[in-house]
């Protein structure tokens, strides 16, 4: 069955998953400009472009506090390309924000360094995008990692985890919904 699959992030082992998607359409997002040079796929329906992460690792706890109460950061702000959210990224080809994602992979940038631009919008930007859809598997990488889990249980929530492996959580995000929340149920506060 074809898939829409979307990642954020692009090792390269990661373009298996365009063959496996036949008929089915693969967008890869990837802030390293090597990644974007030197890796090519022959699938039409493989597309890669270049994403710019604008929010450093040491953003994160601030983000994450603003976040909470600011209401154009909730799941019904309106659409995620014209959002004041300061998560939200905006300039993302047009396809991500129109179609309905299956799936969506959150890898990539590492977040070992304050500087270092972190996972913190490409995930909240995944909550977004997934709860447009129906139903929509979301992979996050590196959750052992303090921001990457922080901004999961936040944007995605524990009670939406299908499984884990290791450093991969695997949840499913249920769209169409008119909640004004990201998670059902009280989410102990981490902050």
């Amino acid at each position: 069955m074809p898939l829409q699959t979307s990642c954020f992030g692009l090792p390269p082992e990661y373009l298996f998953l365009s063959s496996l998607n036949t008929n089915g359409t693969t967008i890869f997002l990837d802030d390293n400009p090597e990644n974007l040079k030197t890796i090519r796929t022959n699938n039409a329906a493989t597309q890669i472009y270049k994403v710019k992460h604008h929010v450093a690792a040491k953003e994160a706890y601030n983000l994450l506090k603003q976040a909470r109460v600011d209401p154009v950061c909730a799941p019904q702000a309106g659409p995620l390309r014209f959002s004041s959210c300061k998560l939200a990224l905006k300039q993302l080809p047009n396809s991500v924000y129109e179609l309905k994602w299956d799936v969506i992979l959150v890898d990539g940038q590492s977040t070992d360094k304050p500087e270092a631009p972190g996972r913190m919008s490409a995930i909240y930007t995944a909550a977004m995008i997934a709860r447009t859809g129906n139903l929509t598997d979301v992979l996050v990488h590196d959750v052992d990692k303090m921001i990457e889990k922080w901004f999961t249980r936040e944007f995605l929530c524990e009670e939406n985890l299908i499984s884990s492996k290791g450093k991969l959580w695997h949840l499913r995000i249920t769209g169409n919904s008119s909640s004004t929340s990201f998670c059902s149920r009280t989410t102990i506060q981490i902050l």
